[in-house]
C-alpha cells in the first residue's frame, strides 16, 4: 500500500468513525418554551443541553413537583427535543463558591451526608422521570475550599487524611444516591479531572469514579475537560480527548482500569468565543475569520477522535438567534458579543458540521485509535505524542536565585542515582520516579506536590530520549516561572537572566509550547533535564519533541532508564 492510499483510507476511516461517533452538548440552558417551538432546527447543531438547576444544596427545593412553573415547562422541552432527536440532555448541578460544601459541618458531620443524598436522589430521580440521559455535576466554584490549607480547615481533632477520605465518601454517597434511583444514568463532571484538580474535589470526583465502577455504572462516567476552551496546537487538542486514560490504565484498580476503558470517557469542551468573552488580558484577539477558521479545525480534530461527547461553553446564548420577535415572544434579550463581526451561526455551522480532519494529523490519530484497540501502552502513547509518560523528579528545591545553597544546581548535570541525597529547600531529598502519563506534554507541579508549599521553589524533571537513528529534531517548550532545559548535559534553552522571560505558564493562552529550540537526536540515548522555577501560585511546564514540521518522530522513546 502506498503512502497515499494509506492516507486515503485513514481518512475515510476517520469520517466513518466521526459521523457516527460523539454527540454535541450546549451549556447550558434554562426552561423556556423556545425549545418547544423549535427543536426540530436546534437537532441540526445540537444533541443535547445542559440544564443547571443551581446549587446542590436546594435540588429538592427547586425540583419540588407543586406550583412549579420551571419544573412545568423543563418537563415540556425535554419531552419536545426528545421527540425531535435531542436526546442527550443533561440536569445539572453546580458547588457553589459560596455554597455549603465543603465544610467541617457538610463534609465531615451525618447531617451533612444525609443532606447530599437526600439531594442528590432527588436530582437522579428527577433527571429519569423527567427523560434526561443523565446528570451533571460542576465542581469547579468551589475550588478554593478544595485545598487543605484554606482558612476553613481548623484541624481541631481531626487530620488532612480525613479530610480527604470523607471528601472520597461524599463522591460516593452523591453518586450512589443517583444512582439508586436512575442506574443508566450518563454521570458528566465539570471540569472533569480525577488527578490535577485540587484535592478535596479531586477525592470527591475520584469517589464518584470508585463507586460507578463498583456497580459497572451502563451510564459511564465522562470528564467534561476544559482544556480546550482555548485554541491550542493541533497535538495537544488531539490529545485531550485521551488525557486521563493513559493514568488511570496504570494507578487505578484492575475493575476501575476495565471499567474506564469500557464505559468511560473525556469530553473536551469548546469556547468558541473565549476571545471576547473571557476578560483574560492574554487571549490573542484576531479576525473572527480567522478564529473560525481555526475553531473549525479544532472541531475537526476533537470530533475525529471524541469517544462520546463533545460540549461547547458560551457566556451568552446560542441556542437561539435573536429578534425582536424572538424577544417579544419568549423574552430572550440579544446576546452580546461585543463586536458586530462575531456571528452565532457560523458557530453554528461549525457545531454541525462533521469535517475531516488535515490529513498531516492523521498518523496520530491512528496511533490514538491503537492504544483503544490495545496494541500501545500508555508509555507508547506517550511516545507517539513525542512526550514522556515517567519522569525522574528531584524537588522540592529551593528557588536558584532566593537560595542557591540549597537549589542542588549540579544534580542537573550528574548522573541520576536515587541513593544519592540532595540538599533541597526544605531538607534532603532524593531522586524519585513518577508516572504523569500525560500525552498533551503538560508537566502538571501540582500532581507531583499537590497543591500545598509550592511557592519559591523548583524541581529537576528528567528522563532519557532513545532514537533509532541519528536526526534533528524540535524541542517545544512552555514554562512557569522559569526554565533551564539542558540537552545532553549541554544547556540549550534558558530563562533565568532574561527578565521579560520570567510569567506564567497561560502565556497568549494557545501559545502554550511557545518556544521552539532545535537540538540534535543522537542514535541511542539522550538525556534531558528540565529546571523548573515556581514563584508562586499554579505550577506546570510543558515539553514535547517533534520533527522541524511538528509531527511526533517514530521510533523516539522516553523511558527513565
Amino acid at each position: 500500500m502506498t503512502l497515499k492510499t494509506l492516507f486515503a483510507t485513514l481518512l475515510l476511516d476517520v469520517a466513518a468513525w466521526s459521523a457516527t461517533g460523539s454527540s454535541m452538548i450546549v451549556y447550558s440552558a434554562q426552561p423556556n418554551a423556545y425549545f418547544d417551538d423549535h427543536a426540530a432546527d436546534i437537532k441540526k447543531f445540537a444533541d443535547g443541553f445542559f440544564f443547571v438547576l443551581g446549587d446542590w444544596s436546594d435540588a429538592s427545593k427547586r425540583l419540588a413537583p407543586a406550583n412549579n412553573p420551571w419544573l412545568d415547562t423543563l418537563r415540556k422541552n425535554i419531552a419536545s427535543l426528545r421527540k425531535a432527536g435531542v436526546s442527550e440532555n443533561l440536569l445539572g448541578v453546580y458547588f457553589g463558591g459560596e455554597g455549603p460544601w465543603p465544610s467541617e459541618q457538610t463534609l465531615l458531620g451525618d447531617a451533612g451526608l444525609a443532606k447530599l443524598r437526600e439531594e442528590f436522589a432527588t436530582l437522579g430521580r428527577t433527571a429519569k422521570s423527567l427523560g434526561f440521559r443523565g446528570v451533571s455535576i460542576d465542581m469547579e466554584y468551589a475550588e478554593r475550599r478544595y485545598e487543605l490549607v484554606h482558612p476553613s480547615w481548623k484541624y481541631n481533632g481531626y487530620t488532612t487524611e480525613d479530610l480527604t477520605r470523607a471528601a472520597y465518601r461524599n463522591g460516593e454517597a452523591a453518586i450512589a444516591s443517583v444512582l439508586d434511583e436512575f442506574p443508566g444514568a450518563v454521570v458528566a463532571v465539570l471540569p472533569g479531572d480525577l488527578h490535577h484538580f485540587r484535592p478535596l474535589g479531586r477525592e470527591f470526583m475520584r469517589g464518584v469514579f470508585a463507586e460507578m465502577a463498583r456497580r459497572d455504572a451502563s451510564g459511564g462516567l465522562h470528564l467534561a475537560s476544559e482544556y480546550t476552551y482555548c485554541l491550542g496546537d493541533p497535538l495537544s487538542t488531539l490529545a485531550t480527548a485521551r488525557l486521563e486514560d493513559p493514568l488511570v490504565a496504570k494507578i487505578a484498580t484492575t475493575r476501575q482500569a476495565s471499567y474506564w476503558k469500557r464505559r468511560c470517557t473525556v469530553a473536551p469542551g469548546v469556547w468558541p468565543f473565549h476571545m471576547v468573552e473571557t476578560g483574560g488580558k492574554d487571549y490573542p484577539v484576531q479576525p473572527w475569520k480567522k478564529e473560525i477558521a481555526e475553531l473549525r479545525e479544532q472541531m475537526a480534530l476533537i470530533r475525529a477522535v471524541a469517544k462520546r461527547y463533545v460540549w461547547t461553553f458560551t457566556s451568552n446564548p446560542i441556542w437561539y438567534i435573536h429578534s425582536p420577535e424572538i424577544e417579544a415572544k419568549y423574552g430572550l434579550r440579544k446576546q452580546d458579543l461585543k463586536r458586530e463581526d462575531i456571528g452565532i451561526r457560523d458557530w453554528r455551522k461549525v457545531m454541525a458540521e462533521r469535517a475531516a480532519p488535515p490529513a498531516k494529523w492523521l498518523g496520530t490519530i491512528e496511533n490514538i485509535r491503537r492504544y483503544d484497540r490495545g496494541e500501545l501502552s500508555p508509555d507508547q502513547l506517550c511516545d507517539a505524542f513525542g512526550t514522556p509518560g515517567r519522569w525522574w523528579v528531584l524537588g522540592l528545591l529551593a528557588a536558584p536565585r532566593k537560595s542557591p545553597q540549597f537549589a542542588a544546581v549540579d544534580a542537573a548535570a550528574a548522573p541520576i542515582d536515587p541513593e544519592t541525597a540532595h540538599h533541597g529547600r526544605d531538607g534532603v531529598l532524593h531522586w524519585f520516579p513518577i508516572s504523569l502519563y500525560d500525552p498533551r506534554g503538560i508537566v502538571n507541579c501540582q500532581y507531583v506536590f499537590d497543591w500545598r508549599g509550592t511557592d519559591s521553589s523548583g524541581a529537576h524533571f528528567a528522563t532519557y530520549v532513545h532514537s533509532a537513528t541519528a536526526r534533528r529534531a524540535t524541542l517545544h517548550i512552555g514554562w512557569d516561572d522559569v526554565i533551564t532545559v539542558r540537552w545532553n548535559d549541554r544547556i540549550v534553552f534558558d530563562t533565568r537572566e532574561d527578565a521579560k522571560q520570567v510569567k506564567g505558564l497561560l502565556y497568549l493562552d494557545k501559545y502554550r509550547f511557545e518556544k521552539q529550540v532545535p537540538i540534535e537526536l543522537k542514535a541511542g540515548r539522550n538525556k534531558l533535564v528540565l529546571t523548573s522555577t515556581n514563584d508562586h501560585g499554579v505550577w506546570a511546564l510543558d515539553f514535547r519533541i517533534t520533527s522541524e514540521d511538528g509531527v511526533p518522530l517514530p521510533g523516539v522513546r522516553f523511558r527513565l532508564e
